[in-house]
């Protein structure tokens, strides 16, 4: 069981291989009725509040909730969101704050004996923070070993399930409407990108549908005996960024 301060804090998403290791840490004599979790997975609009009180100077370091980082996608940015407490696009949150009931032991002795069950305080000045991984390594958990708990280290890659994410998500913004001169967004800024890598030069990728993209996609549409109306719809997205 892991222990809250509050009854609404949010464990439900957290990735299972991260959850077992924090039932083990709170299941530790030297943490058991000491330590407790004050804050879990939190959606967008939690981690957007957290970073504008951040901003106002009225709270802790948070991360923008819209930054990406980590290994590239399809559109040249970071396949993580944000901060790690919020769902990445494997469908889990890696992020948890600690909160100390009593005085009984020190941040530093926390901390340590969380490294053991691989989890680490990963951002400077925050002893709370605590994650099970930075990027796409696990930090290793060498308690876990021994008590004998054998983990279960598979899982997808992360890189290709947050491409399929990814692109099916644009697909259903550009299914809805399609792109053209004048279209900023996401999808214009893969568009971009996939044009310049089979040879039509659509010019910066920045997600704005100008003049250069338009003439891109011309040039595609009629290389590939299509209507050249300079117009992506779903049918040649699919073709442009799927099929290339």
């Amino acid at each position: 069981m892991i222990p809250t301060t509050k009854s609404n804090v949010d464990l439900s998403l957290l990735h299972p291989r991260f959850k077992t290791r924090l039932e083990m840490f709170f299941d530790d004599p030297r943490i058991r009725g000491r330590v407790s979790v004050s804050s879990g997975c939190r959606s967008y609009a939690q981690q957007m509040y957290f970073y504008k009180k951040y901003l106002s100077g009225k709270g802790n370091l948070a991360a923008n909730p819209d930054r990406r980082h980590g290994p590239k996608g399809l559109d040249g940015q970071g396949i993580w969101r944000g901060s790690w407490h919020m769902e990445q696009n494997d469908g889990f949150c890696y992020a948890v704050d600690f909160h100390r009931i009593n005085n009984d032991l020190t941040t530093w002795e926390i901390n340590a004996i969380a490294k053991e069950y691989g989890m680490h305080p990963t951002v400077d000045g925050e002893w709370w923070h605590h994650q099970p991984r930075k990027s796409t390594e696990w930090f290793e958990a060498p308690a876990m070993e021994a008590r004998s708990v054998v983990e279960d280290t598979e899982e997808p890659v992360l890189h290709w399930a947050a491409i399929v994410m990814f692109v099916q998500r644009l697909y259903s913004i550009v299914s809805a409407n399609p792109l053209l001169r004048g279209s900023r967004n996401e999808a214009v800024r893969v568009l971009q990108r996939k044009l310049g890598e089979i040879g039509f030069d659509a010019g910066t990728p920045d997600g704005i549908f100008g003049k250069l993209t338009t003439r891109a996609v011309k040039q595609y549409q009629r290389a590939h005996n299509l209507k050249a109306d300079g117009i992506v719809g779903p049918a040649t997205w699919v073709k442009i960024v799927v099929k290339g």
